[in-house]
């Protein structure tokens, strides 16, 4: 069966998941996480994309991207992993790609689902028992978005934005969006849209996209981060 076109809506989020080449470690050491973030900064660079969240694991990274359009996305993954293999390949004395294929991706409806995929992006290191608590990882969005600890990959998108007056406002208000969040019913559906390459996102999302794209991109049906809207109805 042909693999189905990538689902981009220019100016949406998508959430990317790329991972090493039969799962193999491909972040070992500091100097490599500090290489991936200046390829993901170059790429951004070049592509006017807008990283909104991210994590980085030993064999696998998370991105929130929002691109301008499908062509500018895949320049950005694109320039950020040819050049992480390059790195990759001259520093540990191989050939070959690192990656396992083609990146996952799945498009997200950010009216409703955004601060569920922060969630799930930036819990990874305590999902894999790296760290106890969250803020104690520092190769991830968190600690900016939530602590104020200035990440020049980051751009905030208008929801984020809207979670407070200012800076310490939002931060503050992060810290409890995250914490309220219970988005331990949705892992396995963002993972499940990931993985399969479709939308995640409420019903009359799927609606707007599959007729805009006269394809199906229905799932299951799922809630959405009524705890976020109801925070966001008060800040």
């Amino acid at each position: 069966m042909a693999r189905l076109p990538r689902i981009v809506i220019p100016n949406q989020p998508l959430h990317i998941m790329h991972r090493g080449n039969n799962r193999q470690a491909i972040f070992r050491t500091e100097d490599d996480l500090l290489r991936i973030k200046e390829d993901i900064a170059y790429a951004l660079s070049k592509t006017g994309c807008a990283l909104h969240a991210y994590v980085i694991m030993t064999n696998h990274l998370h991105l929130l991207v929002t691109p301008k359009d499908k062509q500018q996305l895949a320049k950005f993954m694109q320039a950020m992993a040819n050049r992480y293999v390059r790195y990759y390949n001259a520093t540990y004395k191989q050939t070959g790609t690192i990656w396992e294929g083609r990146f996952k991706s799945c498009l997200v409806d950010s009216e409703h689902y955004l601060f569920s995929l922060y969630k799930y992006i930036e819990l990874n290191p305590v999902k894999a028992a790296m760290v106890d608590n969250v803020a104690d990882y520092k190769w991830s969005s968190y600690r900016h978005n939530a602590l104020g600890e200035i990440d020049e990959l980051i751009k905030e998108p208008e929801m984020y934005m809207k979670l407070g007056r200012d800076k310490k406002q939002r931060y503050q208000a992060y810290r409890a969006l995250f914490e309220q969040l219970d988005i331990r019913q949705q892992q396995n559906q963002i993972t499940k849209a990931t993985l399969k390459g479709e939308v995640y996102g409420s019903n009359v999302f799927h609606a707007k996209i599959a007729q805009l794209l006269d394809r199906v991109t229905k799932l299951t049906s799922h809630g959405g981060d009524r705890k976020s809207e109801e925070y966001r109805g008060k800040v």
